[in-house]
């Protein structure tokens, strides 16, 4: 029996629950062999069954705990005579890879035998009524029971720029927000981060949100009926007219006209 629930509000920038659930697997129950889009954690409470991730396979019983990475092909199944019983969490954030380096956690050795994570694992995947700030201690209450060693030394560039993004896509780009405003976030200067961004992304920082609100903008248009200034407003922009020359000078036509083409190519 499987019961999963899926968390609507993802507001927090270090770490965001996207679903959770328990499963009683019935016996050869498999899931997989396709990709992610997060991380996801089980935790084997009884049974057993196995974990296959990049052509490695690793056998799994009570107490043992594997971790899925996104963009990798995995595939598990539960035993044919004792299948497993697990509590899973999947979860997103911009401090995600951080932890990871201080658990023991790896694409190298993506199983965790004997964990203490049971309990908080439980108390994380049965309640369903947890209001987000609740959930979110739930889950620092469970990832913090795999963590073993000291916290590693403070962010390297990738991480930065990752702290960057995280916040734009889950935050503020709808709203107003400036260089300033994200490197005074991240925790570095403006022209370090800058320079990040240039070096990984070869955009500037506002380069990348302007396009960011503007693909944003055409989705909606494509999508949804809202008013050319709804869709202004929900993309960061409060004045309509000069959404409507932005967007006309990065797509090369006028919010209307994007609208009518996209219905054109459903039809």
């Amino acid at each position: 029996m499987r019961n999963t629930i899926v968390n609507r509000f993802r507001d927090f920038v270090d770490f965001n629950v996207i679903q959770y659930g328990h499963e009683d697997c019935r016996p050869n129950y498999s899931i997989g062999n396709f990709v992610r889009s997060n991380h996801l954690i089980h935790y084997v409470h009884r049974g057993r069954g196995f974990y296959r991730m990049n052509g490695k396979e690793y056998a799994l019983g009570p107490g043992d705990a594997f971790i899925i990475y996104p963009k990798d092909v995995t595939y598990y199944q539960a035993d044919g005579q004792d299948p497993w019983e697990y509590s899973w969490v999947e979860f997103s954030g911009a401090a995600v890879e951080g932890y990871l380096r201080s658990a023991d956690f790896s694409r190298e050795m993506p199983v965790v035998r004997g964990s203490s994570a049971g309990k908080a694992m439980l108390r994380l995947t049965e309640t369903e009524t947890l209001n987000p700030y609740e959930l979110y201690c739930r889950l620092m209450e469970a990832l913090a029971a795999f963590v073993t060693r000291s916290p590693q030394p403070g962010p390297m560039a990738e991480d930065y720029v990752k702290y960057a993004l995280n916040y734009i896509h889950t935050v503020h780009y709808h709203g107003a927000i400036s260089v300033n405003d994200l490197s005074a976030y991240v925790g570095v200067n403006r022209s370090y981060l800058c320079r990040l961004f240039k070096e990984k992304l070869g955009v500037s920082p506002k380069q990348y949100i302007k396009t960011y609100r503007m693909n944003n903008a055409a989705r909606l248009l494509a999508e949804t009926n809202l008013s050319v200034g709804q869709i202004a407003q929900s993309s960061g922009y409060e004045d309509q007219l000069y959404f409507s020359t932005a967007f006309r000078e990065f797509f090369g036509h006028s919010p209307s006209e994007h609208r009518r083409m996209a219905a054109g190519k459903k039809k």
